[in-house]
């Protein structure tokens, strides 16, 4: 198998910065030649909003360069082809590391909302300083280390697992000494913690020790919501818990507090009486971690959920916690009827770039298809129909799936269908933003530009008569 070699050069920033205040990443490969790179530095812990995102295009002898913020060790992202890579970098270095030959992502992972990339450690070769110019051999750099530490991790984690499903106890202690013994000595901060959250991961797996115990010894003392290693334990540890704590007496008010008072001060106290929860800042990550789960809850509002989480992001225990929540609440808000559904800016059969306020002035019906999927084969007649009989009040928009817009356009002529055609292929995230996970799906947009209906009734099943419904309410017909 043919490696890749990217050279990682940190790099002045701007004018008169300190040393190592960004990074610029060189790469040369035929393998990739022409093909594209998404770096991205991941920062909200509670949805993908990363704080630095970049598309970077190789050109015909696979060489490209971008520069990279980068002000404090970070894990960076490199999604390319079926691969998520990960590394992890520091200031004040030039990193030379591989990643595999590419292998092109099928059409079908393409497409699918449930497709999940490859996942895997960038293999390093070597870490040069920039200020001393030595030379580290990549097979000491940290993340080499971090990959064998994760290996017998692994390993370990699997089988306190299966121990525990089949009722025979683990050494877990005798486990984490074990693998302490061997990687002690590699005292890095960032390794230190990331090698005590994991030991939490095992304890936790293991089920004999309680959650104050695994908060306070595993989790704590600081809220590190940047770290990797602290998320994974953090979601792990408190997966549900609104849930069961809510039905014990200091969390019974929880579910009045967030769905009929919307008091998230007081729903923060009731949360920080938990003994596994240990400062503000923890009980405020553990309410956005919950609430943005909470939002798919029969049992709770979702208006109450978004009023709370403006509520948070107006008075947050952190600047940063008060733009995640904010951005959640943008995030979980943009589906929600009455409110603005995401943005989309994609381009047309003509390849003209259109957004959904360009169909302002009239509903218009979001219907999200492909060219070859049975369910929206039969759709197809009755969105015809829709232009022929309602154009003069309905916008029939498709955000339509197809490997080529020129594959699309014959689509079109073939069936002789004149609705309004937008090629995913430009935003893909947007099946995401608008929560595709089967085709066809749909949504009513009024005239204002707001979510009307969230999902759509799709047409086969009624929609025309429910749109009439609605025109005939608002005194329209």
């Amino acid at each position: 198998m043919h490696r890749l070699i990217f050279t990682f050069t940190l790099v002045l920033w701007t004018t008169g910065s300190i040393l190592g205040q960004s990074a610029s990443i060189h790469a040369v490969s035929q393998n990739y030649a022409g093909k594209t790179i998404h770096i991205s530095i991941a920062w909200n812990p509670f949805i993908t909003i990363p704080e630095y995102s970049e598309k970077v295009l190789c050109n015909k002898r696979g060489n490209f360069e971008q520069v990279i913020p980068l002000t404090s060790p970070r894990v960076v992202q490199f999604k390319t082809g079926i691969y998520q890579a990960y590394l992890y970098m520091e200031p004040g270095f030039h990193y030379e590391v591989e990643l595999p030959e590419y292998i092109e992502l099928k059409w079908d992972e393409r497409i699918s909302p449930f497709y999940e990339p490859v996942t895997m450690p960038l293999s390093l070769s070597s870490r040069t300083s920039l200020t001393t110019h030595e030379q580290l051999d990549g097979s000491k750099d940290l993340n080499r280390i971090i990959a064998r530490f994760d290996s017998l991790f692994t390993t370990a984690n699997r089988e306190i697992i299966m121990n525990r499903r089949e009722g025979e106890n683990s050494s877990v202690d005798s486990l984490i000494q074990e693998l302490e013994g061997q990687f002690r000595t590699d005292s890095s901060r960032f390794f230190s913690d990331y090698r005590r959250f994991r030991y939490g991961v095992l304890k936790l797996n293991e089920g004999n020790t309680g959650l104050a115990i695994l908060s306070r010894d595993y989790l704590g003392p600081t809220v590190m919501e940047w770290h990797p290693g602290f998320v994974e334990l953090f979601r792990a540890m408190f997966k549900n818990f609104v849930f069961y704590y809510s039905s014990t007496p200091d969390g019974q008010d929880l579910k009045t507090l967030i769905n009929r008072n919307q008091d998230f001060r007081q729903a923060r106290q009731v949360v920080l009486k938990h003994p596994a929860v240990w400062s503000d800042t923890l009980a405020e990550m553990v309410l956005l971690q919950e609430l943005s789960e909470l939002f798919y809850s029969r049992d709770y509002h979702k208006e109450a959920i978004l009023i709370m989480l403006d509520s948070m992001a107006r008075d947050p225990v952190t600047p940063d916690f008060g733009i995640y929540a904010e951005q959640l609440e943008q995030k979980l808000s943009s589906l929600v009827t009455g409110h603005t559904p995401p943005a989309m800016s994609l381009e047309d059969l003509d390849g003209d770039l259109c957004s959904l306020d360009d169909f302002k002035g009239k509903y218009t019906y979001l219907f999200f298809g492909t060219t070859d999927h049975y369910g929206c084969m039969m759709e197809y007649p009755f969105l015809q129909s829709f232009v022929e009989k309602h154009a003069a009040y309905l916008n029939v928009v498709t955000v339509m799936v197809s490997e080529e817009r020129s594959k699309l356009r014959d689509f079109m002529e073939r069936n002789r269908y004149t609705w309004k055609v937008l090629h995913y292929e430009g935003q893909p995230g947007i099946m995401n933003d608008y929560m595709v996970r089967a085709y066809p799906t749909a949504y009513l947009i009024d005239r204002n530009g707001l979510l009307l209906l969230s999902p759509a009734t799709l047409p086969s099943e009624g929609f025309e008569q429910q749109l009439f419904r609605i025109m005939r309410s608002r005194g329209e017909i």
